[in-house]
């Protein structure tokens, strides 16, 4: 089973979540692994493969297939560094791994529909589509969630893919729009979706509660 989790855009907690799910697997016996297919922005090491594939006792390099330097959508990078994106590969390569674990978590970058190749486009709601994969959508938690987070679900549901569910992410309740935005997302929606909220800052307890009740999602899905 692949768990992909991808965003409405990028930096609002994709590989905090992965870390959260992984580690929540593995302590309950899981046969979970990872892989972030791409990786922009990176020095001398993807931080984030890294942080994960850590939590997991195995090395990063086995985590992610392409590493750019600049923080930009995959395709723009693969233009800057002359690099063709084989999909191909991306794909063959998520579905071996997917073969020797009971979970594979898969991360994109950025949000649903950054570019990985354009004429014909191919983004992460493709992958989504490819690999028969279950997307987890984290998105902020504040002021402008609501138009993100319905614009990726709406283009999602032009794909006939349906998420998991959204998990707002970084609730400190100091702008108002905080107390109302998951009600409000629920009722644009307009047909069940799990919503889950996370706090900018929590307790171990909350982290177990989330992952838990997004495993319970998966096996009801």
């Amino acid at each position: 089973m692949i768990l992909f989790v991808s965003a409405t855009d990028t930096g609002v907690g994709k590989t905090y979540i992965s870390s959260i799910l992984a580690e929540y697997l593995k302590n309950n016996g899981i046969n979970v692994d990872y892989v972030k297919p791409i990786e922009t922005g990176v020095d001398e090491k993807p931080e984030d493969a890294y942080r994960v594939s850590s939590i997991l006792g195995k090395p990063w390099q086995e985590s992610v297939i392409y590493t750019f330097k600049k923080p930009m959508s995959p395709y723009a990078c693969s233009l800057d560094e002359k690099v063709d994106i084989d999909v191909d590969k991306i794909i063959e390569t998520i579905k071996e791994k997917e073969q020797k674990a009971s979970v594979l978590i898969v991360e994109g970058a950025g949000g649903i529909s950054v570019p990985i190749k354009t004429k014909p486009l191919i983004d992460y709601a493709y992958l989504i589509k490819s690999l028969h994969a279950l997307p987890l959508i984290v998105a902020r938690a504040y002021l402008g969630t609501l138009n993100h987070s319905f614009l990726t679900y709406f283009y999602l549901k032009s794909h006939n893919i349906k998420p998991v569910g959204f998990i707002l992410n970084g609730f400190d309740y100091e702008e108002p729009s905080q107390y109302s935005n998951a009600d409000i997302l629920q009722n644009m929606i307009e047909e069940h979706i799990n919503i889950w909220k996370l706090d900018k800052n929590p307790d171990e307890n909350q982290k177990i509660n989330l992952a838990e009740n997004i495993w319970k999602s998966i096996a009801n899905f």
